[in-house]
């Protein structure tokens, strides 16, 4: 009978959802400033959980590793002794590296980021920060202004993460190193924005994160 069909479509249709859900790709919302000016408050971003490793539902119990997390990356990560709470940072160093931040600067391997000025470099001290492999993104941080930290040694997996609004952010400046066993997944792409007062921005949807 067809409602027998229909009901057999959404049971499908649901399973399918729920294992995406648990093992594929989760959907988060921004809810601070932290990751300004590439991640606005009210974004709603998917991540990929399968990115880095395979978690037994609803616990931190890595079923397998999938692959390693590598600098500049934007992920999603909960820190020990820290509850339940998901983080979105990006990470600028990884298992055997030396991290530093220096007269404003940050160093990782006794290299310095470049900083670039951008064309809103007036508002916000919008720079771009950039490495010599060619990565580059663009940051908050008003020259000279970040205070000293390090040096510190990254353990071996583990990984050292920043938001991009450098003056605005609770990171690993707090935290210190995070464990890979922490990493909930890559953030992908901003899929829906929501402004203050349920506004919505749709110049942000789709879009990928840099």
């Amino acid at each position: 009978m067809k409602w027998i069909q229909i009901a057999k479509a959404f049971t499908m249709a649901t399973v399918v959802a729920l294992v995406l859900r648990l093992f594929l790709i989760e959907d988060y919302r921004i809810s601070s400033d932290s990751m300004m000016p590439n991640l606005f408050r009210g974004d709603l971003i998917l991540v990929s959980k399968s990115a880095f490793n395979l978690r037994f539902p609803f616990s931190s119990f890595e079923l397998a590793r999938t692959g390693k997390p590598q600098r500049s990356q934007v992920v999603a990560f909960s820190v020990p002794d820290h509850g339940v709470d998901t983080y979105i940072k990006r990470i600028v160093a990884i298992g055997g590296d030396k991290v530093e931040i220096k007269n404003g600067a940050l160093w990782v391997n006794d290299q310095k980021a470049d900083y670039l000025p951008t064309n809103a470099e007036e508002q916000n001290h919008l720079i771009q920060e950039k490495w010599s492999s060619g990565v580059s993104y663009p940051v908050l941080a008003p020259p000279d202004t970040m205070k000293d930290y390090g040096p510190v040694d990254i353990p071996a997996d583990h990984f050292f993460a920043l938001g991009d609004n450098r003056l605005e952010s609770l990171d690993s400046r707090s935290w210190g190193p995070i464990p890979y066993s922490c990493l909930k997944g890559k953030v992908s792409i901003v899929w829906l924005s929501v402004g203050p007062a349920g506004s919505i921005r749709p110049n942000r949807w789709l879009s990928a994160v840099p």
